[in-house]
């Protein structure tokens, strides 16, 4: 017995659809996103994101960014670490030393989570975060390691940022530092970053 409230017209319904227009996804709205999925997974990895993406302003304040940059900055900073979504929780969250062929997984979330966010069609700027946030000024980073201006401006900052914080968490690996030994830290391995970014860092921390 047919339902006649569910009676449709193909010729209607693909009209329709010919005439519905897509929207692009606000970069912002996207960043809340992955940060409730990571959250469920990783609170603590989250919370490192948040954090980070919380103080893109005011550094992006002293770097002199625009306000397109500062935007920019802000949603990268928010999901730059989208890629270790892709690696186990054993690993992750591993409290020993890490084998090698565990670090070297470890390296591949940058890519990983280039290729995630791939679909999404953001702007260059966001998945240049994500991609090289982990490569040195001096050129002993990854993915690619490339070095100096080679690397995108917003990515460097994003380096200093996330090492900064990085030093200053309580890991399964490691007791978390405060603020002037994990600048101490940074300024020691001062050839990973931009320096004049770095400068511009240390004088935000110690206003």
């Amino acid at each position: 017995m047919k339902n006649s409230s569910y009676a449709y017209d193909p010729v209607s319904i693909s009209g329709s659809v010919s005439n519905f227009t897509y929207e692009a996804i606000e970069p912002g709205v996207v960043s809340k996103f992955i940060n409730g999925v990571i959250d469920a997974r990783y609170p603590d990895l989250s919370g490192h994101q948040q954090r980070i993406r919380k103080s893109t302003a005011l550094f992006a304040q002293q770097i002199g960014l625009s306000t397109e940059d500062t935007e920019l900055l802000s949603v990268g900073a928010g999901m730059h670490d989208i890629g270790k979504l892709s690696i186990s929780d054993y690993i992750l969250n591993k409290p020993s030393q890490l084998t090698l062929s565990e670090i070297m997984l470890i390296k591949q979330h940058t890519e990983m989570g280039c290729k995630l966010l791939s679909p999404l069609n953001l702007d260059s700027r966001i998945t240049e975060i994500v991609l090289y946030h982990h490569e040195n000024y001096d050129g002993t980073g990854y993915p690619e390691g490339i070095s100096g201006d080679e690397i995108p401006l917003l990515a460097r900052a994003v380096r200093i940022l996330d090492s900064f914080d990085a030093l200053t968490m309580d890991r399964p690996y490691h007791k978390g530092v405060n603020a002037d030994e994990a600048l101490q830290i940074i300024r020691r391995d001062s050839q990973y970053y931009d320096p004049h970014l770095l400068e511009l860092f240390a004088k935000m921390k110690l206003l």
